[in-house]
């Protein structure tokens, strides 16, 4: 079995009209591509943002060179991206007046977290929390439990 000690997990999104999300995703995170090679045509290979300790990728769905359909193209996304900040509210209501589609006001939820969900103009969803209070797997599980009592009453 291969280590993984040095292991990290990097969303890469593919996108109709990646420059637009290029641009989109630089205001809405206040910072520049780390990285951005465009194709000839103009069209976004690949595209790197970093923020923070994270980063995530960016490129045209490119499908003539076997590339990853988008959210666009497939009508649907089988994939969430969990953003944590600072303020989940704030980063909702910023989105919302980029464009994104709220599909989830910031609500307190049982895990300890406030928590949104939101479509970005290019189809990607977004899980927007912020931590409220750090909470142990065995305390989730009994919130959980709760919940799904209060649920069948």
């Amino acid at each position: 079995m291969p280590s993984l000690s040095n292991c990290e997990f990097v969303p890469y999104l593919s996108i109709k009209d990646a420059g637009k999300a290029v641009e989109f995703y630089s205001q809405m995170f206040s910072v520049d591509p780390h990285l951005l090679l465009n194709m000839p045509d103009g069209r976004v290979m690949h595209c790197e943002f970093r923020i923070g300790y994270a980063r995530f990728f960016v490129s045209e769905e490119l499908p003539e060179h076997g590339g990853t359909p988008s959210p666009q193209s497939l009508g649907a996304t089988s994939v969430a991206i969990h953003l944590y900040v600072d303020d989940c509210d704030e980063m909702v209501e910023a989105m919302a007046s980029r464009g994104s589609t709220v599909l989830m006001e910031p609500t307190d939820v049982f895990w300890g977290e406030r928590f949104a969900r939101v479509r970005d103009p290019f189809g990607h969803e977004w899980g927007i929390t912020t931590q409220l209070r750090e909470m142990t797997p065995d305390e989730i599980q009994t919130a959980a439990a709760r919940m799904f009592a209060e649920m069948s009453e």
